[in-house]
């Protein structure tokens, strides 16, 4: 179990840790599929945590199958490229979540370490199926107000994370000092380019290009070795993080209905508003200004 430092200063004064990390939440729900349900392949750049609340499923996770039965709880750590389907003989109900944290190694660590999948019998089953129950309790609130319901979703994915903090086991000697340093390096460079990208956003610079590499050796790390450690630690390129962003940011934009498309697009650096509609679709699936109605914008 991981154990926080305290420092005394010379007033004898404890401090607690500096927070430098963002945690993001994208949203959860409960669905039930016929028997012949599947979904096609696919690949996140965040967790998903699935758990079957009646029937019974089957996820390829890098083509190993896992069978997922009712009460089970499914992890896929980012990268992985999984398939699911209902195996059940009528249908299948299942509650699913995304998140994503960017402080490498806490990410790192999850990742490293964490089962595909837990059964009731596993220690820690009853404290991860306790958060997923909250989330979905949540669902069943009507009355709730968007923005509590927005408090109560985050409050209740703090309390997953230290769950799966608590499941990983503590790192020790030479390996660990080595993971750091990598994690390190990784979130210097997620850091730099996420200033480069913030910079570009907020001048307003229209068909701005940011550089990876450059970005990478202005850390005074070899932009071969920076590209190694960003994909170990993050199972994402550098440019695929970059493209993340940009999609984020996207999103948020188009739910503030006074900033035009066109001022969106030029914002995220693309040439021109059809440009970025092309590429918001392929992200989505569905152009910015149906995106925005989706939203109520």
């Amino acid at each position: 179990m991981e154990h926080m430092n305290s420092y005394l200063t010379g007033a004898q004064t404890l401090l607690l840790p500096r927070i430098d990390w963002n945690i993001r939440f994208f949203g959860a729900h409960t669905q039930t599929v016929p028997a012949d349900w599947s979904m096609t392949t696919e690949s996140h750049h965040a967790f998903e945590i699935l758990i079957v609340l009646d029937g019974a499923q089957e996820t390829r996770i890098d083509h190993e199958p896992f069978i997922v039965s009712s009460d089970d709880i499914l992890l896929i750590p980012p990268g992985f490229e999984h398939t699911n389907k209902c195996i059940s003989a009528t249908s299948m109900t299942y509650f699913c979540a995304h998140f994503d944290i960017d402080e490498p190694s806490l990410r790192m660590r999850i990742m490293k370490n964490c089962d595909w999948v837990y059964k009731p019998s596993h220690l820690y089953h009853s404290q991860l199926k306790k958060c997923l129950q909250k989330w979905i309790d949540i669902l069943h609130e009507p009355e709730l107000s968007f923005t509590k319901a927005k408090l109560k979703a985050q409050m209740v994915l703090f309390e997953l994370l230290e769950v799966l903090v608590d499941i990983q086991p503590v790192q020790t000697g030479i390996h660990a000092n080595e993971s750091m340093t990598t994690a390190k390096y990784a979130k210097e460079i997620a850091e730099a380019i996420k200033r480069a990208f913030k910079k570009n956003c907020t001048q307003g610079n229209s068909d701005y290009t940011i550089h990876i590499q450059p970005i990478i050796a202005s850390l005074g790390i070899s932009p071969n070795y920076g590209l190694e450690v960003f994909q170990k630690i993050y199972k994402m390129s550098p440019r695929t993080y970059l493209s993340d962003l940009k999609l984020q940011e996207a999103k948020i934009l188009l739910q503030q209905p006074r900033i035009s498309l066109n001022e969106i697009s030029s914002r995220l650096g693309y040439k021109n508003l059809s440009h970025f509609s092309r590429q918001f679709k392929r992200w989505t699936g569905i152009n910015p200004s149906d995106y925005r109605k989706n939203n109520g914008v």
